[in-house]
């Protein structure tokens, strides 16, 4: 792995590592991906809310990814999705911050603390569609609405 960081709040250990004990080494596109991730998203979404992120789940390699039930169309294995957490704000003042913010994302996922409590977020490479979802405790993902629970 390069020794530089893929963002300013951010590094490749943060963005690669996995409990599945897989190899999760990203290609060189990946990092590229990495990179345009962190400059565009997370330390954005850092710099917004003043204080540290923790990223749960980044880059997937298709073994990781399958090992840890992700989706065949899962954007963390183009490395352009990230999975984090504050120790902070929870999920929803996360997916707030955003929203409220000028951060320019394909989707955001807030999900509910049974299912981890963190948000998903991820890019495009083009058009980004600014989708807002929520994942319930009793599974599957819906338009999201703050009073969820």
């Amino acid at each position: 792995m390069p020794s530089d960081r893929p963002g300013v709040h951010f590094t490749w250990k943060e963005l690669t590592t996995t409990s599945t004990g897989l190899d999760n080494y990203p290609s060189t596109e990946h990092r590229n991906n990495l990179r345009m991730l962190c400059y565009s998203l997370l330390d954005p979404l850092r710099v917004h809310i003043g204080r540290p992120l923790y990223i749960t789940s980044g880059y997937r390699s298709e073994a990781v990814n399958a090992a840890v039930g992700g989706s065949v169309r899962s954007y963390h294995l183009k490395g352009l999705a990230a999975d984090c957490k504050s120790k902070v704000l929870d999920c929803h003042a996360l997916i707030r911050a955003v929203i409220d913010s000028d951060i320019d994302f394909d989707q955001v996922i807030a999900y509910a603390p049974s299912r981890g409590g963190h948000i998903h977020i991820q890019m495009r490479l083009g058009r980004n569609r600014r989708q807002v979802l929520w994942a319930p405790k009793s599974g599957g993902y819906e338009d999201y609405n703050h009073d969820c629970s």
